[in-house]
């Protein structure tokens, strides 16, 4: 008998004590959430751009800062060049735990949910060519405002995935390969075969203009251009300039890509709480380095990058851009009506004008 109840003692000391070695209540904490002071956390992320460009340093500035910061607990494992696959892969491996974080681009993004295709909407933010700071100022109101980036952010969390950083390149602008085929307004970009990635506010917008949109494989774009195929595309600044056979750039906000720095929600809440609010807070600061850096670097290409690579930059009067603004601005109701707290985002972008 004796042997039998020091057996039930010793089994309700096991239970006891695996009941409360390892996590709490709901009400409470998870302790594994807090995790060990000498645990390593080391997060996989994949980007599809080479170890040259910035959006791959920006990755390395954001691993130095969290590692620094964590005292060395955290870190990332970066794959540049589509190492692991192709950047239109990598949200869904998110999701799949196949890596932890990638840096995708609105554009991408709205594939989950539409409310990203906000920044492909020409003419959304303020903007002055003899200041390029004015756009800056008002995208980063309206990224930080809680009406704003923050409902963006939550949507986005709701598929399982956490924005720590939504950064700015410069807005996208029309680039053709011949001067005789500058845009200056309506009637110049009429039937101009132009280049789009896809997606419908993209191709509305080309269209729009009265421009055709043709859509062509990046890695195919270099050789339609060479042959006569399109006369032009729209992107950012920088990466024509670094990419294409460009001799215009007309300079009006066509639309807004945003990056971000994005990691699987799932992974994030794994992590002990302490880390989780260094990912968090080091992303705020790494949108402050970017924003700096990059409007250092756009005044740098309309004052020498541009003349140094023979491409003529024509900035529209403001009469053109009215003329632009009357076909294009619209295209901005158009997508409200089919997102959820769309028309309320767009109030949100005037509020936060400066």
């Amino acid at each position: 008998m004796k042997k039998v109840l020091s057996g039930i003692l010793i089994l309700m000391v096991c239970i006891m004590t695996a009941c409360s070695g390892t996590s709490e209540t709901n009400n409470g904490p998870q302790k594994e959430n807090n995790g060990s002071k000498d645990e390593k956390y080391v997060l996989k992320v994949s980007h599809g751009h080479p170890p040259t460009s910035h959006q791959h340093k920006l990755l390395e500035w954001y691993n130095d800062e969290i590692s620094k910061r964590s005292n060395g607990r955290l870190s990332l494992e970066i794959y540049p060049s589509g190492q692991l696959m192709p950047s239109g892969q990598e949200l869904q491996a998110m999701l799949n735990g196949q890596i932890d974080m990638a840096i995708p681009i609105s554009s991408v993004i709205g594939s989950i949910d539409p409310i990203w295709y906000l920044f492909e909407l020409p003419y959304l933010f303020e903007f002055d060519n003899d200041d390029p700071s004015v756009i800056f100022k008002h995208k980063r109101a309206f990224f930080d405002s809680e009406k704003g980036g923050g409902v963006i952010k939550a949507k986005t969390e709701e598929h399982g995935l956490k924005v720590l950083s939504m950064s700015q390149d410069y807005y996208s602008s029309f680039f053709t390969a011949d001067k005789d085929k500058m845009i200056t307004d309506l009637k110049s970009a009429k039937g101009l075969k132009i280049r789009s990635t896809g997606g419908t506010i993209l191709n509305d917008t080309i269209e729009a203009l009265g421009a055709s949109a043709s859509v062509v494989d990046p890695s195919e774009v270099v050789t339609a251009i060479q042959q006569g195929v399109i006369d032009g595309v729209t992107t950012t600044a920088f990466y024509a300039l670094a990419n294409y056979p460009i001799k215009t750039w007309t300079s009006a906000p066509m639309n807004n890509y945003t990056l971000t720095v994005m990691m699987s929600q799932k992974k994030f809440q794994t992590l002990p709480a302490d880390l989780q609010e260094i990912l968090v807070e080091t992303g705020k600061d790494l949108d402050k380095y970017l924003d700096e850096i990059s409007l250092a670097a756009i005044k740098e290409i309309y004052e020498k990058g541009a003349k140094e690579k023979g491409v003529e930059v024509y900035f529209p009067t403001k009469k053109e851009h009215d003329e632009f603004k009357e076909v294009l601005v619209p295209l901005q109701a158009k997508w409200a009506k089919t997102v959820e707290d769309g028309q309320e985002l767009l109030h949100e972008v005037e509020n936060t004008r400066p």
